[in-house]
């Protein structure tokens, strides 16, 4: 069965080991606090309940309820992430949103929002009363989007393709009818998702096209074409994806026009590795990271600077960026798209 927040058809790691293996790290050992950055940020695309059954199927543990995702990231988030946009993409859609609002032991400072839409993955099963559930969702005081929803044509059936796309726009249209931002999924549908937001997609909406790995052609359409469109970078790009590197690179991506973000539980930065090498214990730092968080994500966000850094001294710019700064830059970004003010702890929405 799926956990509740993100669609069972997992993304970029499965589970083919034992649980608890003994080459796994610990649940306290998944904690990175970097001392060395200083800036706070925002996950702006993470599944808190999927993060919790990855990790209790992966580690055998039995020291967290599964429905305490607050004690979960007390644990494991340091003190720099102040919130997250937690993502719940499945139907039915279960009560999880409104336990998650409700917990009252997150970590001090920290804020828990959410999105709900419906995952191109589920849109087969999409009726009227999803839909209706969906829009009365959107009165929550928690719920900063609609979404994910979207397109994804990889390792889908094209019978389900045309069921997708209209699922795409009804939320497309509801969202806007209600003014709120939008998370979209795009995957091996880049030229049926251009069609969509050119047809369906005022120009002035505000919406974050989440985990891009799209080509940097449609990435530049969607930024030249709707000055309100963010585009969201997590730990997959460490690994492939040489294209949306050279998109950072040459800041055709602008900072100012991303977000930072894990997908969590998937997509652990392969950065966190080599930082395990030299600041852990060699027993310690050979063991597996099994799940991603949101506490791993300065290591892509070094990976960005890195990136930008990279293009501008090819190009000559004396100008050079830093991960503190990535970061300071996005939960700006982040607090644009989702209507939160985080810096004086106060809610802007």
């Amino acid at each position: 069965m799926a956990a509740p927040g993100h669609h069972s058809q997992r993304k970029g790691q499965q589970n083919s080991r034992p649980q608890g293996s003994n080459n796994s790290l610990h649940l306290d050992g998944h904690r990175c606090d970097r001392p060395d950055v200083k800036a706070s940020y925002i996950d702006t695309h993470c599944h808190l309940f999927t993060t919790m059954s990855m990790m209790k199927e992966k580690l055998a543990d039995t020291s967290i309820e599964p429905h305490r995702v607050d004690l979960l990231a007390k644990r494991l988030f340091p003190s720099n992430v102040k919130a997250v946009v937690d993502i719940h993409c499945d139907i039915p859609i279960g009560p999880y949103y409104e336990q998650a609002a409700a917990l009252t032991e997150w970590p001090e400072d920290f804020k828990y929002y959410f999105a709900a839409g419906a995952h191109p993955h589920v849109a087969m099963s999409y009726t009227d009363e999803t839909h209706a559930k969906f829009v009365e969702i959107m009165s929550h005081p928690n719920c900063v989007a609609w979404g994910e929803c979207g397109l994804d044509f990889f390792k889908n059936k094209p019978y389900t393709h045309e069921a997708q796309r209209k699922v795409f726009i009804r939320q497309i249209e509801a969202a806007v009818s209600l003014h709120k931002p939008i998370v979209i999924h795009t995957r091996e549908a880049d030229a049926a998702t251009r069609e969509v937001l050119d047809e369906h997609m005022p120009r002035d909406h505000v919406f974050h096209v989440h985990c891009f790995t799209s080509s940097t052609e449609l990435g530049k359409w969607v930024l030249e074409t709707f000055p309100n469109s963010f585009i969201g970078i997590t730990g997959v790009v460490s690994y492939k994806l040489p294209h949306v590197q050279e998109f950072i690179r040459s800041e055709q991506l602008p900072l100012s026009r991303m977000l930072m973000e894990t997908d969590s539980p998937f997509m652990t930065p392969k950065g966190i590795y080599p930082w395990a090498k030299q600041t852990r214990p060699r027993d310690v730092a050979r063991r597996r990271f099994e799940f991603c968080h949101s506490g791993m994500i300065p290591f892509t966000a070094e990976l960005v600077a890195d990136l930008i850094n990279q293009g501008r001294e090819a190009r000559g710019e004396a100008a050079r960026t830093d991960v503190d700064e990535v970061l300071e830059v996005t939960r700006k970004n982040a607090e644009r798209v989702y209507g939160i003010q985080l810096e004086n702890g106060d809610d802007a929405s």
